[in-house]
């Protein structure tokens, strides 16, 4: 089976109860708990570790996928929220790095801000009924309000078994966990099989509550410094088989590629594809920044612009290499048919595929009918 659906098994440690913490899950909180445990051990960390350690672990996880992406976590879900509320508090740009995010967590906890409690309230859940289906049994009569206090005592008495034991126990008189030596060694050994486990339930949980937002995987965590090579090039023999260009937005001629903007932003989207990317002016591009251009000034203009390019392209003898995205998004089998494409299948096809992501980028929250005024 693959990694990203079973773990390894163990003869000594109930692993089952480990994986069985991450199913049915109705907030994100249990994903990004254990993902802050495994961060923590990969940098050497010893088995006792604070809990504020590790919650300041998951706001800056949750971070990117919160605040530049804009994902949903759910109307419930108080680690989304948590970091929206941290964003303003502390006035962090939603781009931050995460060792700023991590200070500004622990900044606002230690002040008793009302962040600070919301980050905190998150360990009445998380840090106790991470455990609970290690104790399933135990705790299947119990009321709801005695259940954390039975799992610290039922951790307890685990983590002197010799068989079987918990993951954790709590630390007497301090808020924090201690990982049992033997899941500290399961988890070493296993890291990279534990945490593509972990991520692969957890774009499960965000794509439940992301329907059609393209690219989830890649909005976990913050980005990496993303290579626009394929499109310069791209662009560049289109102005080479077709002469100058026209900046679809300013309606400035290009007879080079001074920027490139994505039509729809790449913080929805998430990727280069060559079909939403365009020559601009550099103006042009800090001022569209992430926001959505206005759909019905400049769909138009922009397919006609994509439309030439290819078949300017296309006619190219290395011109195949380029244009790769256009085949697959146009299910065309070959260069030769995409020479052949009518523009209306060409256009209509494009309108199809960016038309609705318009509208999902709107209802995530970002911002609508941008225009180009000229300084």
């Amino acid at each position: 089976m693959s990694s990203s659906t079973s773990l390894p098994p163990s003869p000594s440690l109930p692993v089952p109860e480990l994986a069985a913490s991450l199913r049915d899950v109705t907030n994100s909180y249990k994903f990004y708990w254990l993902l802050a445990i495994l961060e923590h051990l990969q940098e050497g960390g010893a088995a006792a570790v604070a809990v504020d350690d590790l919650l300041a672990r998951m706001v800056a996880a949750v971070w990117y996928p919160s605040n530049y992406f804009r994902l949903s976590f759910g109307k419930q879900d108080q680690l989304g929220q948590a970091a929206l509320a941290l964003r303003d508090a502390a006035q962090t740009a939603a781009n931050a790095p995460k060792a700023q995010v991590i200070e500004a967590v622990q900044v606002h906890m230690a002040g008793g801000s009302a962040v600070g409690h919301m980050i905190r309230r998150l360990d009445k859940y998380v840090v106790y009924r991470f455990l609970r289906p290690f104790f399933a049994a135990q705790l299947r009569s119990i009321s709801d309000w005695e259940v954390n206090r039975r799992i610290v005592q039922l951790a307890a008495q685990s983590f002197e078994q010799a068989t079987a034991p918990c993951l954790y126990r709590f630390v007497e008189g301090e808020r924090g966990i201690e990982l049992h030596p033997r899941w500290v060694d399961y988890l070493h050994a296993n890291l990279a099989i534990v945490t593509g486990f972990c991520l692969w339930h957890l774009v499960a949980y965000l794509q439940r509550n992301n329907p059609n937002v393209p690219n989830i995987a890649g909005k976990l965590a913050e980005p990496n410094q993303r290579d626009l090579g394929t499109a310069r090039r791209f662009w560049r023999a289109a102005i080479a088989g077709q002469g100058p260009l026209r900046c679809v937005y300013s309606g400035e001629v290009l007879d080079n590629v001074p920027s490139l903007d994505h039509f729809l932003p790449w913080s929805f989207v998430a990727h280069d594809l060559l079909w939403n990317i365009t020559p601009t002016i550099r103006s042009v591009n800090s001022a569209k920044r992430d926001q959505l251009p206005d759909f019905a000034t400049y769909f138009a203009p922009f397919a006609v612009q994509q439309y030439q390019a290819v078949q300017a392209v296309a006619q190219q003898v290395r011109g195949a290499a380029l244009l790769e995205d256009y085949i697959l998004l146009l299910k065309t089998p070959s260069v030769t048919a995409l020479r052949d494409l009518a523009f209306d299948d060409f256009r209509r096809v494009l309108q199809e595929t960016l038309a609705p992501q318009v509208q999902i980028a709107h209802s995530m929250g970002f911002a609508g009918g941008w225009s180009y005024a000229r300084s």
